[in-house]
């Protein structure tokens, strides 16, 4: 005699056990993300952005391990135990921060939302460009000493892996900022060692026609051919500063290099 209750047994058992599946997961769920066992969501979340990023603080949790911050409620830009953070990731437009509390694993639930508008910035070269807050603009869209815009640059010095087809091989040069304005053209490199900027430096003086000049900061070459001025500065460690000028002599360019902002 067959048994005509089995199909349906089975159907009560395959929804029982999805009734269970799914019990778990919200019991699961409840108590790691914002449920029962957690602690409260903080709160003061404030947020602001300038050159080096989006600045970001709240107030602490009684009883909390850590926090974690998303940005655009998607991505996580840090999970640790303090109350402050710097987003310097964050592309130009307007994100929305929220900050969650952590304790034992579980998860509060999200602090209310700061809004906050990220212009522009230097990316990579944020740090670099940050050591000469008076001579370069600290935004691609500022202007800096003498109305200079600015642009960062990808090829290196020719004695450097680069277009020319005689160079070294090495890398000598983190990152090279190229500026000008009517009255001056002014790059700036960050490069890679002391040993680097000596290499640099030794290169430039090897030129036809160079002259060694002293200037208000320190030491370097006057290339009269192409009325630049290669600059060493003593009190910023492993760079090189070029200035030109049309026509510009030896002297006009040394008062300018006296001139830069480089305190």
């Amino acid at each position: 005699m067959s048994d005509h209750n089995g199909p349906r047994r089975g159907w009560w058992a395959i929804a029982g056990l999805a009734v269970v599946v799914f019990l778990v997961c919200l019991f699961a769920v409840r108590f790691t993300v914002g449920g029962s066992g957690a602690v409260d969501a903080p709160s003061g979340l404030t947020t602001s952005a300038d050159a080096n990023g989006v600045k970001i603080a709240w107030t602490g949790v009684s009883g909390a391990d850590g926090y974690q911050v998303l940005r655009d409620d998607a991505v996580v830009v840090y999970d640790g135990d303090t109350t402050t953070s710097v987003d310097d990731e964050a592309l130009a437009g307007k994100h929305r921060y929220t900050v969650r509390a952590v304790a034992d694993g579980v998860v509060s639930a999200s602090s209310s939302a700061s809004e906050v508008t990220v212009g522009s910035s230097w990316g990579a070269y944020t740090p670099f460009v940050g050591q000469f807050p008076g001579l370069l603009p600290q935004a691609p869209e500022l202007a800096g000493w003498k109305s200079i815009e600015c642009g960062w640059t990808l090829y290196g010095f020719n004695d450097e892996m680069g277009r020319a087809d005689d160079g070294s091989g090495e890398v000598l040069s983190r990152a090279r900022i190229a500026c000008d304005s009517n009255d001056v053209v002014l790059s700036v490199a960050w490069l890679d060692s002391t040993q680097a900027t000596d290499t640099v430096f030794a290169a430039a003086s090897r030129r036809s026609g160079i002259e060694a000049v002293k200037w208000r900061f320190g030491t370097g070459y006057y290339d009269g051919a192409k009325h630049v001025i290669h600059l060493r500065p003593d009190n910023h460690e492993n760079t090189w500063i070029g200035i030109g000028a049309p026509d510009a002599t030896k002297d006009q360019l040394l008062e300018l290099a006296n001139s830069m902002p480089l305190e």
